[in-house]
C-alpha cells in the first residue's frame, strides 16, 4: 500500500476507518478516497502545470469561515480521539477550496499546520515549499477564531400562499420593515402580486417570508 500509495494515505486511510475505540475490518476499497484527497490537496497549492502558485491576496470573509469551521472541528475531534472525522472535514474543506480556485496563503498555512499530525510527510514538504526551514511539527496549532463562525446573514425562503418561490439573502439584523420592502419590490414576487398589494406579509426574523395575496 505504501508503495503504491504512500505513507500518508495508509496513515490516513486506517483513521478514516471508523471510530478509534471500534474494531473494524480491513478493508481497502476506500483506500483511494484518501490518496485522491491528498492529490487535490496537493494541488490548491500548484499551478495546473504542477508549479508551485500560492497567492498573498487577503482571504474573503466565506474563505475564513471555511478555515476557522474546519479548525474548530479538527480541535474538538483531536481532543475526543475522532480522527475518522476529522478526515471527513479535511476533505469536505478541500473540496470547497477547490470549486473556489482558493489558493491564499492566509488559508492554505494553517490547514497545512493542521494537518500535519494526519499527513506528516505531505505537510511537511509542503511546508518547506512555503518558504519555512523548520520542521511543520514544531509550528504552533492554529487557533479557531470564533468570529467567523457567527451568522451575519440567512438566506430566507421567500413563500407566497405558502409555496416556496425563490431566496433571498439579509443580514440577520436587518429590520422587517426593511425586508419586506425589499421582498416586495422584487420581480418574483411583483410577478405572483401582479402589482397589487398583498393581504398580509409575515416574516419570521431567520426563518422566513410569507406573502399572503
Amino acid at each position: 500500500i505504501v508503495e503504491n500509495y504512500g505513507a500518508d494515505t495508509l496513515r490516513m486511510y486506517e483513521m478514516f476507518l471508523g471510530p478509534l475505540e471500534l474494531s473494524k475490518p480491513w478493508n481497502t476499497n476506500g483506500i483511494d478516497g484518501v490518496y485522491k484527497f491528498l492529490r487535490r490537496f496537493w494541488n490548491l497549492f500548484h499551478s495546473n502545470n504542477g508549479e508551485f502558485a500560492v497567492s498573498t491576496a487577503e482571504p474573503t470573509r466565506d474563505e475564513l469561515k471555511l478555515l476557522h469551521k474546519t479548525l474548530k472541528k479538527i480541535e474538538e475531534d483531536i481532543e475526543r480521539f475522532s480522527f475518522n472525522t476529522s478526515v471527513s472535514e479535511f476533505m469536505i474543506c478541500c473540496n470547497e477550496l477547490g470549486s473556489r480556485k482558493c489558493n491564499k496563503r492566509a488559508i492554505l498555512e494553517p490547514l497545512v499546520i493542521a494537518l500535519s499530525p494526519f499527513a506528516p510527510h505531505i505537510a511537511e514538504e509542503l511546508w518547506q515549499k512555503l518558504g519555512y526551514t523548520d520542521t511543520v511539527l514544531k509550528a504552533t496549532f492554529p487557533a479557531y477564531d470564533s468570529q467567523y463562525l457567527v451568522e451575519s446573514s440567512f438566506s430566507y425562503p421567500i413563500s407566497i400562499n405558502g409555496k416556496v418561490r425563490a431566496q433571498m439573502d439579509f443580514a440577520l439584523d436587518m429590520p422587517k420593515e426593511d425586508i419586506e420592502k425589499v421582498v416586495m419590490a422584487s420581480e418574483i414576487v411583483q410577478k405572483w402580486t401582479e402589482g397589487k398589494p398583498p393581504k398580509k406579509v409575515i416574516i419570521v426574523q431567520g426563518k422566513i417570508v410569507n406573502v399572503v395575496i
